[in-house]
């Protein structure tokens, strides 16, 4: 009965798991595909022959090296700015004994829930009115206003767990405040912030909306909103599409892959110092 219901369980998550990857797989296949496999009925799922026409002409006839670096450069100032900023506020919140702390923490968790589009009209209002519209600026001001509510509620939870002995023995020595948390509270909560900074950079790499709002449709369209551009009309670039949906995917992918091992290595080490 045991070995039974196991099989069960491993067996659901199995199908979960082959539902949740195979958009990925299809994507990368078609991005492998030549113009006539993309249209053939029934569909081929794994190509006959590899082509990378599809990631040539993405690569030499559309602007999506632009597109690259206004997201990255977006998506990163974005993240750190944000990131930092939900660091202090978190550990703020998490130590301060002051009246309205309830309230003005209810307030941060009820901006992370409020509905994002909502707040698009008068966020772009006050942009315009910095002059700062289609600017990196303005968008990395619209980004961190989605990225801190989330990361300072994260952060603050974080720092809560880590012991206040520790910061009161640091200041008896004669540590500054800015010193306890710069040197002692943040690298011990070093396996928070690696997991804020991957949740806020993939969130800003893969912000659409905002993007669209902000920076329109000139020459500082970010990867969501050109991918965007792969269709029109009638007729969709489906091969160039999954091509660039697929070079868009990698730098999250491989970021994920080289900070999850710090991750774990990050938790571990914090439980032993516990």
């Amino acid at each position: 009965m045991f070995r039974t219901s196991h099989a069960f369980a491993y067996g659901i998550i199995g199908l979960l798991t082959v539902f949740a990857l195979f958009p990925l797989f299809w994507m990368v296949s078609s991005s492998l595909k030549s113009y006539a496999d993309i249209y053939t009925f029934p569909p081929v799922y794994f190509p006959e022959s590899i082509s990378l026409q599809a990631y040539e002409r993405v690569l030499t006839s559309t602007p999506f090296a632009m597109f690259f670096w206004n997201s990255l450069i977006v998506a990163t100032a974005s993240t750190f700015i944000g990131v930092a900023l939900a660091c202090m506020a978190g550990y703020s919140l998490s130590r301060a004994r002051l009246r309205g702390r309830e309230f003005l923490l209810k307030a941060i968790l009820t901006a992370y829930l409020f509905p994002q589009i909502l707040i698009v009209v008068p966020l772009f209002t006050a942009i315009s009115a910095l002059g700062l519209a289609g600017t990196y600026a303005g968008a990395i001001i619209a980004y961190i206003t989605i990225i801190f509510p989330f990361s300072t509620w994260m952060m603050m939870a974080y720092f809560s767990k880590i012991p206040e002995e520790i910061e009161e023995a640091a200041r008896i020595d004669g540590a500054s405040s800015f010193h306890i948390f710069w040197r002692i509270v943040l690298p011990l909560a070093a396996p928070g912030v690696v997991t804020v900074l991957i949740f806020s950079f993939i969130n800003a790499w893969n912000e659409f909306l905002l993007s669209l709002i902000i920076l329109g449709g000139g020459e500082r369209r970010t990867l969501p909103v050109g991918l965007f551009n792969f269709i029109g009309g009638e007729f969709a670039q489906w091969g160039e599409m999954m091509a660039a949906t697929t070079m868009t995917m990698l730098p999250t992918l491989i970021l994920f892959l080289i900070i999850q091992r710090r991750l774990v290595g990050g938790l571990t080490a914090g439980a032993v110092r516990g």
